[in-house]
């Protein structure tokens, strides 16, 4: 990747699924298509996010969604299959949050670390049962399928990278390769959610939002001063907006989808 690395437009940012979708789509109506596999996957979302994802059936996510079983088999292969794209959704998604966190920043510097920041902090993201249900998921997948998963990280990994560049250009951290550096800071961020999500696995405390925001920025050649990543902290309230918005934007929230007004097994209003 050269060192200027272009905006992806919200019209090519694109989760992978939409195109297997069509693909296995009866007949023309690609809109159509599309818009069936969307409801399917923010379904999956939903009932993850009430129910933690543990027990999860294709039977009820057709029926969250208001469409058939057979429909939702017309789409995609199987739960691995729908849980993907529901990783390659969050990531657009993702991607789109951390580049508007960026945007009220200035200095390319402070833009990269207000990204980092949002990206790390807990607070401003769907609800902690949610994020160790798709992270469990995750850490199968880079097992099982890690292009497959690579793929779906590749939106994040291109907002970071053009984040580095900018920093980069403005000689606020060392001269490299973006992409390299994006795939450095993406790999300690991968395991330091997932040491959050599912549990230490590294024997010591791990470090708090901020300190993994200053490792990370110091790691790519900043001189910052001590104290510095503080200024991307938010309040309580400010954080829980954020993460109301994070949910908005993801379209899982509760009384979305085809079964609105519906109980679920567990009693809870859709």
């Amino acid at each position: 990747m050269s060192a200027a690395i272009e905006p992806v437009g919200a019209d090519e940012r694109l989760p992978a699924w939409q195109a297997r979708v069509v693909d296995r789509s009866l007949g023309p109506a690609t809109d159509r298509a599309v818009q069936r596999g969307r409801a399917l996957v923010t379904a999956a979302g939903r009932l993850i996010r009430l129910s933690g994802g543990d027990d999860l059936t294709m039977k009820e996510v057709a029926a969250e969604a208001g469409l058939s079983l057979r429909v939702l088999y017309q789409h995609f292969e199987g739960k691995d299959d729908l849980l993907v794209a529901l990783i390659e959704e969050s990531q657009v998604v993702f991607a789109r949050l951390i580049e508007r966190q960026a945007a009220t920043r200035q200095d390319p510097l402070e833009r990269l670390g207000a990204a980092l920041y949002f990206a790390a902090d807990p607070r401003q993201h769907t609800d902690p049962g949610y994020n160790r249900a798709l992270a469990t998921f995750v850490a199968r997948t880079s097992i099982s399928e890690p292009e497959r998963l690579g793929r779906a990280r590749l939106p994040v990994v291109e907002v970071i990278g053009r984040l580095i560049s900018d920093a980069m250009s403005a000689g606020e951290v060392d001269p490299g390769d973006p992409e390299i550096a994006a795939s450095s800071i993406l790999l300690t961020y991968i395991s330091y959610e997932l040491n959050n999500h599912l549990g230490s696995s590294v024997g010591a405390p791990l470090p708090t939002t901020e300190q993994f925001v200053a490792f990370c920025i110091r790691g790519l050649g900043a001189r910052i001063p001590d104290g510095w990543e503080r200024q991307f902290r938010l309040s309580d309230e400010e954080a829980a907006r954020s993460a109301v918005e994070s949910v908005r934007l993801s379209g899982t929230e509760a009384g979305g989808g085809g079964s609105t007004g519906r109980r679920s097994r567990r009693g809870e209003r859709r």
